[in-house]
């Protein structure tokens, strides 16, 4: 049977590197192609990570932010949507609320994590 309602209850809740919870709904066990899951931070710095499998976009829902993306570093907030290319460097920091939409879904292995910091340029290393 096919399911066109996903709930937050019936959602996977999770936490990661002690700041980042979230919840991923099950789209993909549901034949979905894509992944979507809603997250918060409460503050501090994701840092530069690399998704090599899938595009990623995140939806600002609440809260603001400095956002990397290639290199670029932007200020974002509310109603604010960031795109991620697949094999490109990204990261944030600041405290938020946002929904997180890849294509293809999530799976395990599929992103590389550093400790570098979103501030630090390549000709600062």
């Amino acid at each position: 049977m096919t399911t066109f309602l996903f709930e937050q209850k019936d959602a996977r809740a999770f936490g990661l590197f002690g700041k980042l919870t979230g919840h991923a709904y099950k789209l993909r066990e549901n034949g979905s192609p894509c992944g979507l899951s809603t997250m918060e931070t409460t503050g501090g710095e994701h840092c530069l990570s690399t998704c090599h499998t899938s595009d990623m976009y995140f939806y600002i829902i609440d809260g603001e932010a400095d956002f990397s993306v290639g290199g670029e570093v932007f200020p974002v907030k509310a109603s604010d949507v960031v795109w991620v290319p697949k094999n490109t460097e990204y990261g944030y920091a600041g405290k938020l609320r946002y929904v997180l939409f890849m294509s293809p879904a999530f799976s395990e292995g599929c992103e590389t994590r550093t400790e570098k910091s979103i501030y630090v340029k390549a000709s600062d290393e």
